[in-house]
């Protein structure tokens, strides 16, 4: 069932997803960091439906395994950006671009540091406004009932 907090999130999903913004500064990874239980699975079809809007692409199964390892593990905002990286960025070696040996994976990571500054940057700031609105009973729904 759709509760208020399922519904902020899918928002706040379909925002990111469509507004301008900077790469790889999304809520996203904040999102599914705080989520788990029941509320994952409208998330991932949330994610789903809009990637069937912008396009598919190649590198889903990889994406969407990383976004459901974040939502299991749960282990804070550097540890959820850290599995994101790690795991994308394997599937971008994969592809070839940089070779398949290990110079490749090397190089395949170095150029993806500064996506990843982007990433850790707005998880980081997302989870804690989220849980600044959470600790302070703002308007925003409160997100999660334990620490």
């Amino acid at each position: 069932m759709l509760n208020q907090v399922n519904i902020f999130f899918i928002v706040a999903i379909v925002a990111s997803r469509f507004l301008p913004h900077p790469p790889n500064f999304t809520p996203v990874i904040a999102i599914f960091m705080m989520s788990g239980g029941l509320t994952l699975l409208p998330l991932l079809i949330t994610y789903l439906l809009t990637d069937a809007v912008l396009g598919f692409h190649s590198y889903m199964f990889w994406v969407y395994g990383s976004l459901f390892a974040i939502s299991y593990f749960q282990k804070g905002p550097i540890v959820s950006s850290l599995i994101f990286f790690i795991i994308t960025n394997f599937a971008v070696w994969t592809s070839g671009f940089y070779g398949y040996d290990i110079k490749g994976l090397i190089t395949c990571y170095v150029m993806a540091i500064p996506f990843f500054v982007s990433t850790l940057t707005s998880t980081l700031l997302f989870y804690h406004l989220i849980r600044y609105y959470q600790n302070n009973n703002f308007s925003v729904p409160k997100l999660l009932t334990t620490a």
